[in-house]
């Protein structure tokens, strides 16, 4: 039998006059990933609320995982070609069936239909479940949580079904939004900022901060390693790497600098060198990984007075996040096991053992003014590199 994909979007069918924008950057970026990991061609169309691209020879479990990293689908299912009468899809069931799914229990049928099919969703789901146990599928029926799910598409004069739905990632398409650049580190938290910003159809571009060679080049590799992980769940990904360790260096030794405040002072020149990059790649903001009161700089206070270096806006998804709830996704997305290796982070380098945590901006301010800022963000700009992945 003919084997297709069928895709359900999630936001997108609540953009009405906006649709079509957002519909042709997933199909974009579904057949892109489908043919840079298959070597294959891809025929993406879409109908009726859904995208159906036929299948030729396919492995079910490796098209799930390259899927189920694209925004923007709610959830998909690798289907059959069958009739849309219900006696004889449900024979077309019973015979395509894999041995392993005549051992469950339990089992329910879902069916969707077109309009134009003589019979409603219900009344499908209870004949076709008939004809199933009619003709020795004799399994107990049930609604909730079955152990089979026999889902059922009907429309273009075919019934079409499969016995596994598999979930997406939902949100909105890759680069369906605009460009914005997020600071990362070697850590938990930024790389799971980046990709909840992804999912809302943001380009991310990335900035890392290192203090080699004050410190080895360990954390700098992690997050090549992070944002190769991350560049999946977008089209090609562009990465700063910028030496922080000359200023840091600078701020610590200025002896009229209170050490308590260095932290705020740090990441202050981290907002400010990144919004000149922003504005070399005409992004649209900042998005960072900081957490409610997790560390000394996240503090209310310290927050407030670090976004006033800020001229455009700053983005942070993960603000209401506990950390167990930052570590969860970290593991489903696949950045947990590299950030929760050891090494040393740029912000620990040079910085106080009890740090402020209620700076405010005229003290910020007054500091600022023995150092030289402009000549801070030219250098940090100036010396950077960047890769695309």
């Amino acid at each position: 039998m003919k084997r297709y994909l069928i895709i359900h979007y999630s936001e997108i069918a609540l953009k009405k006059g906006n649709t079509g924008y957002f519909l042709e950057k997933l199909k974009k970026h579904i057949k892109a990933q489908l043919q840079r990991n298959f070597l294959i061609g891809v025929n993406v169309k879409s109908y009726l609320g859904r995208i159906v691209i036929p299948l030729d020879d396919f492995n079910e479990a490796k098209y799930s995982e390259v899927l189920k990293k694209i925004p923007g689908i709610k959830n998909f299912h690798f289907v059959y070609e069958g009739s849309p009468e219900i006696e004889k899809v449900g024979m077309e069931i019973l015979a395509n069936m894999p041995n392993e799914l005549k051992e469950v229990n339990n089992f329910c049928v879902r069916v969707q239909r077109s309009q134009k099919a003589p019979y409603s969703s219900v009344e499908a789901e209870r004949e076709i479940g008939g004809v199933l146990i009619g003709n020795g599928f004799n399994k107990k029926v049930k609604l909730e949580n079955p152990e089979l799910e026999i889902n059922i598409e009907v429309f273009d004069k075919h019934g079409y079904f499969s016995y596994k739905k598999y979930p997406g990632a939902g949100g909105l398409p890759a680069n369906s939004g605009n460009k914005l650049v997020c600071l990362i580190s070697g850590g938990i938290d930024s790389p799971v900022a980046a990709y909840r910003m992804m999912k809302r159809g943001a380009r991310v571009i990335f900035v890392h901060f290192h203090a080699y060679p004050y410190t080895d080049k360990e954390e700098q590799e992690h997050v090549v390693d992070l944002v190769k992980i991350l560049s999946v769940y977008q089209f090609h990904t562009k990465l700063y790497m910028v030496p922080f360790g000359d200023i840091q260096k600078k701020i610590a030794t200025n002896v009229d600098v209170p050490a308590k405040y260095r932290v705020v002072l740090y990441r202050r020149m981290m907002i400010r060198i990144a919004e000149a990059i922003s504005k070399k790649n005409l992004s649209r903001g900042l998005v960072t990984g900081d957490s409610f009161g997790q560390v000394a700089s996240q503090t209310a206070e310290n927050m407030f007075t670090i976004h006033e270096a800020s001229k455009i806006p700053l983005y942070q998804p993960l603000v209401a996040y506990d950390k167990e709830e930052i570590i969860t996704i970290s593991k489903e997305i696949g950045t947990y096991e590299i950030s929760k290796l050891p090494c040393k982070d740029t912000c620990s380098m040079f910085s106080p053992q009890h740090p402020v945590l209620t700076a405010k901006v005229k003290d910020l301010q007054e500091m600022e003014k023995l150092l030289d800022i402009n000549g801070f963000v030219r250098d940090a700009v100036k010396g950077m590199e960047v890769t695309i992945y």
